[in-house]
């Protein structure tokens, strides 16, 4: 079997640069985090500049910076264990002032070096329009991008605050450091729901330190986001699809647990799944076969104007959570207005 990114290694160094977060203490040495080369390899760097236009070395630029700040505080790792983030982008074009937020280059290089501070091997993400949206922030030389293959072409209504720009395709997808070795899944295209607007679940699988690990990047239906809005008529037909969507992501996960595989359900939910008494939550983990939603418990701080977490992770089938290392990244702006929420997971031997 073939695997992608199996040229060797090109992930960096790494430290904790959030501080304390909202789930405890920051991850010791002891937690088993590993060293890692830079991911922004000499090599990658000169087959960049060779073919790129400006505003892609610029991204480059804040990208090798960002790595020579970390200097030598940093943690030592042990092989084995990889950083897994779960970001909604908010409407990421690949042209700038296009689409419902209008940004420009400093806005897309921003992104950028708060990608390079979330320090992930993995970013499950939202709301982004191609291939080449997605490289305006995660670079080639360090990322491979994987997209939802669900087709891109459709246009909608006027956007809320821009009436003259229509919203248009909002994907899912995956940005992988170079070096992890992955396998491009089939989409999960149930969660389509036969709409061209709803998004198609992006699966893959990881290996690690001798192990696999199954992910999928969701966004459900928006506005159904509690028990609020289940009592609301007028959503009635937006929250029976989301319990459809629900329905279909519980079937993926019997399917992984049936399969034995190790697996990561992660991304923009849409739904408040940690409120006591949830109906979805209820759905995706029953008593006989419960997951593990991590953030369960955890303050929401990202945004004041609401209550809970609608961006999640959920683990089940024996994936391993590295104790205390769930984090929201704090938000710096207005956009994205969703905050970026990550955790480690152990692949490999557990350190001697």
């Amino acid at each position: 079997m073939v695997w992608a990114g199996e040229c060797g290694s090109t992930r960096s160094t790494r430290q904790e640069t959030h501080g304390a977060g909202n789930a405890g203490t920051r991850p010791s040495k002891a937690s088993g985090r590993r060293a890692r080369r830079p991911g922004c390899s000499r090599q990658a760097a000169d087959r960049f500049f060779a073919t790129a236009g400006e505003t892609s070395m610029r991204m480059l630029t804040v990208c090798t910076l960002a790595l020579l700040a970390l200097g030598p505080a940093v943690q030592a790792a042990v092989a084995g264990e990889l950083r897994i983030a779960a970001w909604n982008l908010e409407h990421l074009d690949d042209t700038e002032g296009q689409g419902c937020l209008d940004r420009d280059r400093d806005d897309y290089d921003a992104l950028a070096r708060r990608i390079v501070e979330l320090d992930a091997d993995i970013v499950a993400f939202q709301e982004v329009e191609n291939a080449a949206a997605a490289r305006r922030v995660f670079p080639a030389p360090v990322w491979h991008i994987e997209m939802s293959t669900r087709p891109s072409g459709y246009r909608g209504r006027s956007c809320w605050d821009r009436p003259d720009a229509a919203l248009g395709h909002l994907g899912t997808g995956f940005a992988i450091r170079r070096g992890i070795a992955y396998r491009r899944n089939g989409d999960l295209k149930a969660l389509g729901m036969a709409d061209p607007f709803q998004r198609w679940g992006t699966d893959l699988t990881v290996r690690e330190g001798g192990r696999e690990l199954r992910l999928l990047s969701v966004h459900l239906k928006t506005g159904c986001w509690g028990t609020g809005q289940d009592r609301d008529g007028r959503r009635e037909r937006t929250c029976r699809t989301l319990r459809a969507q629900v329905n279909h992501l519980k079937a993926w996960a019997d399917a992984r647990r049936e399969e034995g595989a190790a697996f990561v359900i992660l991304g923009d939910f849409n739904r408040r799944l940690a409120l006591p008494g949830d109906w979805a939550w209820g759905v995706l983990s029953p008593p006989a076969a419960p997951l593990r939603l991590l953030t369960q418990g955890v303050a929401f701080r990202c945004d004041p104007r609401y209550p809970a977490f609608i961006d999640h992770l959920v683990a089940g089938g024996g994936a391993t959570v590295v104790p205390g290392s769930f984090r929201e990244m704090p938000r710096r702006g207005p956009h994205p207005d969703h905050c970026a929420v990550y955790a480690d997971f152990r692949l490999g031997p557990s350190p001697g």
